[in-house]
């Protein structure tokens, strides 16, 4: 019995032992677990960023690609407009190389003719000095004829503009004419209805005459609404009349005015 006792206490000690090992294994376990975890993690996050460092980089590559065909294109349309640029250049030198030397064979022919004859050199000032003299009296007179323009100009200007007014006033005069016009109708054609009523009136009172004697107010009233259409349209016709010589007067006095401007204009013009 104490054999197995101390036996059993034995592996009860070893068993604890074996516990606190296993506990320790699998704290250790644990642990390392945690750890493997974080360095997981760790790499992931390392990974990401690598990945958006890469994409960063890929955007950046793409871009400077872009921008660098961008400035290549460029470079290209400015090599060849300067190619373009150099062969029009080179053009244009040829031609005036080939110009320079049309220009100095004739310089050296008229060397040639001026150091053969210093009579023909004096000649020659002497038109130079008649042709400075022509010139500055030329210029005098292009002076005085621009001023002349000038002045010619200003008044066909002023033609123009009184013309305008002209026009616009008989435009005005010719909607207020019109406007009478229609008016002295409208009187009229009211008028003449007035008097045929009045008439038809006075026969039918001439077949029935003691309904005339009943009425008389009414033809007084007849009359006097004649009279007064026939004072109106009277009035109205004087007004027209009157409008007509005013509008007529002015338009003569316009004409005859645009005529005298018209005519000292092309006056001027002929002396030009």
């Amino acid at each position: 019995m104490q054999e197995n006792h101390a036996r059993n206490m034995k592996l009860k000690e070893e068993n604890l032992e074996l516990a606190t090992k296993l506990k320790n294994l699998v704290e250790q376990y644990e642990r390392r677990e945690e750890h493997i975890d974080k360095m997981l993690k760790h790499k992931e996050l390392e990974a990401q960023l690598f990945d958006a460092k890469l994409q960063q980089g890929n955007l950046t590559l793409a871009e400077e690609k872009e921008k660098h065909i961008r400035e290549k294109a460029i470079l290209l349309n400015e090599t060849a407009e300067a190619h373009r640029k150099c062969e029009v250049l080179t053009k244009q030198e040829a031609q005036l190389k080939s110009q320079l030397g049309v220009y100095t064979e004739k310089f050296e022919e008229f060397q040639t003719t001026l150091t053969k004859s210093n009579e023909v050199f004096q000649t020659f000032k002497q038109e130079m000095d008649k042709m400075t003299k022509k010139i500055k009296r030329l210029e005098k007179e292009t002076n005085m004829w621009k001023v002349r323009w000038e002045g010619s100009n200003k008044t066909l200007k002023q033609m123009t503009e009184e013309k305008v007014e002209t026009v616009k006033l008989m435009t005005s005069q010719k909607a207020r004419i019109d406007k009478l016009e229609k008016l002295c109708r409208a009187l009229q054609a009211e008028r003449n209805a007035m008097a045929d009523q009045a008439k038809t009136n006075e026969e039918h009172g001439q077949v029935s005459s003691p309904s005339v004697k009943e009425e008389p107010d009414s033809e007084i009233n007849i009359e006097n609404s004649s009279g007064t259409h026939e004072e109106t349209t009277t009035e109205a016709q004087e007004e027209t009349q009157d409008t007509d010589k005013t509008t007529s007067s002015e338009i003569i006095d316009k004409d005859l005015d645009n005529e005298k401007a018209q005519s000292h204009a092309t006056q001027l013009i002929s002396e030009n």
